[in-house]
């Protein structure tokens, strides 16, 4: 029986492997690297770019037609890769990207193994790579790259997959971001806003997120997110930066960050740094929900983590009252709140939509001045869940002369401790922030939304009624299934068979 069906077999191999393509670009440049990915139209297409350092005056915008991998020559097993396929960024500062990648639909990319560098561009915020997607989890993985002093390096659009062992430099100090996240289109939302991912489940713990993990971020800010952005960092080395969430009402219709985890990082500030001064955070929080736990930043940070609710006035951001834009949260600013928010105090405004804590809400359909709650039919509260933030087991030192919290609340009239947010506590009792050991030693009473993590099972419980306690989180797989393989430098998007073959069975 086996051997009858041999024949069959060896058929399906070859033609699997004629229909696996590998396309080399003539070089580096931008004309030869768009001809090289437009030629790619069979799953399984890798296109290479030979090393070189190759300036590019014009943009290359391409929309892959099949599952694809662009591989530069950078090392596969070098974070950062080694600088071998170097591109030079020099279009203009108010122009498209170097280099934009839309993912076709159903597709999955790699790309890996190439270095951006800032050449006559000065800082902007387009970004030199972009990368276009459909929120599918798995679509995208990143790795081995190397974006040096580019303002804005890279940004991904509505994209569920991995950055990987790539190294970012940014100067320092600078509030340049090496990499911008958002999920402006998530379930279907037309308008790109972010209104989809801010009325969809929040989702920790799975694959819809983008991932940043074992890289090396280096000055500036490592990352913003806004228009619903997902992200998760973990596992990476952040020297003299640090990691942020973007808000609501930092102009008309835009969204910000909707959740977000950070663990099992390294944050430092190097020798260079002053650090008799250091540096104001380690994560600056204004939107959203997330877990924070595990981390390490043992000096050079005044504080590790900050809280802010940013429509309370114009420090940041002036807003433009309903409908035009969000209005400010409460009335003790300039007299005016807002119809977006819940008002349970009108001075205060509490809650105010997309505030840190807020999660799941009703789903905004339009744009301003033409934005309504889809539920009412009106400008109103998107009766959106509590969803608090948990912060638990992270190593922080303050600097001598800043007597601050390791958690700086800067919003305290509309964010409340145990009710917004939870910190982490030694001497967990079950009535207040998050514990952390073994189960066994999880208190039995308990009251509703403290935590508990169980080191022995890596899950967070959360208290969800009087002395219940339920399964909250836990991770997602280390390291990301996209970049296991290898001592996790290898793997990558798989291959996607060939679906249009024919078997003669003799």
């Amino acid at each position: 029986m086996l051997i009858k069906w041999l024949p069959f077999i060896i058929l399906l191999t070859v033609l699997f492997q004629a229909e696996a393509q590998t396309i080399t670009a003539a070089n580096c440049s931008a004309t030869a690297v768009q001809n090289a990915v437009n030629a790619a139209t069979v799953d399984g297409t890798t296109v290479n770019i030979p090393p070189g350092t190759c300036t590019w005056t014009t943009s290359v915008a391409v929309t892959t037609k099949a599952n694809l991998t662009i591989l530069g020559a950078g090392s596969q097993s070098i974070t950062g890769g080694n600088d071998q396929t170097v591109i030079l960024d020099n279009l203009s500062s108010s122009g498209p990207a170097a280099l934009s990648i839309t993912l076709g639909s159903g597709k999955t990319l790699r790309f890996s193994g190439v270095t951006v560098q800032a050449g006559t561009r000065t800082i902007t915020d387009n970004g030199s790579l972009k990368f276009y997607c459909h929120n599918t989890p798995g679509e995208l993985r990143i790795d081995h790259i190397h974006m040096l002093n580019l303002g804005t390096g890279m940004e991904t659009s509505d994209c569920f997959g991995v950055v990987d062992h790539s190294l970012f430099d940014e100067p320092s100090p600078s509030v340049r971001n090496s990499t911008h996240i958002n999920n402006g289109a998530y379930n279907g939302d037309a308008t790109g806003r972010g209104h989809g991912s801010w009325a969809a489940n929040t989702d920790f713990g799975t694959a819809k997120f983008m991932y940043f993990e074992d890289n090396t971020f280096n000055g500036g800010a490592a990352n913003d997110c806004t228009f619903g952005g997902r992200n998760v960092f973990r596992h990476n080395l952040l020297h003299e930066t640090a990691l942020q969430t973007h808000p609501t009402g930092s102009s008309p219709d835009q969204r910000g960050c909707r959740a977000w985890e950070a663990y099992n990082n390294t944050f430092d500030t190097l020798n260079s740094f002053n650090n008799s001064y250091g540096m104001y955070n380690a994560y600056f929080v204004s939107s959203g929900t997330g877990l924070i736990y595990n981390n390490t930043a043992p000096t050079g940070y005044q504080i590790f983590m900050t809280l802010h609710s940013m429509r309370r006035d114009n420090t940041s951001y002036t807003q433009t009252a309903t409908p035009a834009g969000w209005g400010y949260c409460g009335t003790s600013f300039n007299g005016t709140g807002s119809a977006w928010d819940q008002n349970t105090n009108g001075s205060t405004g509490y809650g105010c939509t997309d505030q840190p804590g807020r999660g799941k809400g009703d789903l905004i359909v339009g744009m301003m001045p033409n934005a309504v709650n889809s539920t009412t039919g009106t400008i109103s509260w998107l009766h959106q869940a509590l969803e608090p933030i948990y912060e638990w087991g992270n190593t922080w030192a303050a600097i001598p002369g800043f007597p601050y919290p390791r958690v700086q609340n800067s919003s305290s009239d509309v964010l409340n401790q145990d009710r917004d947010y939870y910190i982490g506590t030694s001497s967990f009792t079950g009535t207040s922030g998050v514990g952390s050991g073994l189960v066994s030693a999880r208190p039995a009473a308990c009251k509703p939304s403290v935590a508990y993590w169980a080191t022995d099972e890596n899950t967070l419980y959360q208290c969800t009624a009087a002395n219940t306690w339920t399964n909250y989180y836990t991770p997602y797989p280390y390291p990301h299934p996209l970049a296991q393989g290898s001592g996790g430098s290898g793997g990558g998007t798989p291959a996607t068979p060939p679906t249009a073959l024919q078997a003669v069975v003799h």
